[in-house]
């Protein structure tokens, strides 16, 4: 079990790693939730508020 605990956790690494580099680079964020996407939205897909703008260059 060991063996498949180690893997687990690369992979877990792995994403979190690849979310937070898309999330750097993503171009509009919802002001409700803070979730970040790479196209605009009418509505945010993650919590459905109206709230979603462009990001100002940070």
């Amino acid at each position: 079990m060991g063996l498949f605990n180690k893997i687990g956790r690369n992979v877990e690494r792995f994403k979190q790693t690849a979310t937070d580099a898309a999330d750097q680079q993503a171009e509009y964020e919802c002001s409700a939730c803070e979730s970040r996407f790479h196209t605009d939205h009418d509505d945010c897909p993650e919590c459905g508020a109206t709230e979603v703008r462009p990001i100002d260059g940070e």
